[in-house]
């Protein structure tokens, strides 16, 4: 990661400052503006013109939703990558944050190394980020939307399951993959049937091929993606 101008968009002093030393202590990021607000934000937005924007979504006066519909019109184009960082987790704000132009969705509080590694996923040196692997793969292939945060879970989950033995018990999987993005097995959970169900209703034809005809079928529960998927993989590497 080379140059990446980073801007702040978020109305609490503490995490601005937070995610400020954040950037500041990353070789490669470089701070360049903070906004309290999303009109402040599109302000600085049109004048620096930063390279990622880290955005919060919950903010007086303009939103993070109304940022991202204001970012269309602003002068110039060259839209910047935006990451949303924000507390609220419900699955429609997710959806509609990634259909208005976002490039990932994290929930606080926020894993800063899953945040480089997301970072480095849309910046990277060469042609393919440099945490991607085999479970990535297999999961960009299944149709799987990279921006959610229930991607990486669900593909540290799938390396679990596959590294681990297909006798590995999900409440084992849940309580690992929380503990390794420092959140509830709840939420990963969650998290896992968010990214899988979307691969379901996008239905690509290597998702077809792997786990069958999604029209009229119910998305397969977490247990049965995670095993089926952990197959795939084993049979790849025969």
């Amino acid at each position: 990661m080379k140059g990446i101008r980073i801007l702040l968009v978020d109305d609490n002093p503490s995490a601005r400052a937070l995610l400020a030393a954040f950037v500041n202590n990353t070789p490669g990021l470089e701070l360049c503006g903070e906004a309290g607000d999303g009109w402040q934000g599109l302000e600085l937005t049109a004048r620096l013109r930063p390279d990622l924007v880290l955005l919060d979504l919950i903010m007086p006066g303009l939103d993070g939703i109304g940022f991202l519909e204001g970012l269309g019109g602003l002068p110039g184009g060259g839209k910047p990558r935006v990451i949303i960082l924000s507390g609220v987790s419900a699955d429609a704000y997710v959806q509609h944050s990634c259909r208005l132009g976002a490039d990932y969705y994290l929930v606080k509080p926020v894993d800063l190394h899953q945040l480089a590694r997301r970072i480095s996923a849309l910046f990277p040196d060469g042609e393919h980020p440099e945490d991607s692997g085999p479970a990535d793969f297999l999961l960009l292939r299944l149709g799987a939307d990279s921006r959610l945060e229930g991607y990486g879970q669900l593909a540290y989950a799938l390396e679990l399951v596959s590294g681990c033995g297909r006798a590995m018990r999900m409440k084992e999987i849940y309580l690992s993959t929380a503990e390794a993005f420092r959140t509830t097995a709840a939420c990963v959970e969650k998290n896992l049937r968010t990214v899988i169900r979307g691969m379901h209703a996008g239905a690509s034809p290597y998702y077809v091929r792997v786990f069958g005809p999604a029209d009229g079928a119910k998305p397969p529960d977490n247990s049965t993606f995670l095993r089926r998927a952990a197959e795939e993989l084993a049979e790849k590497e025969r």
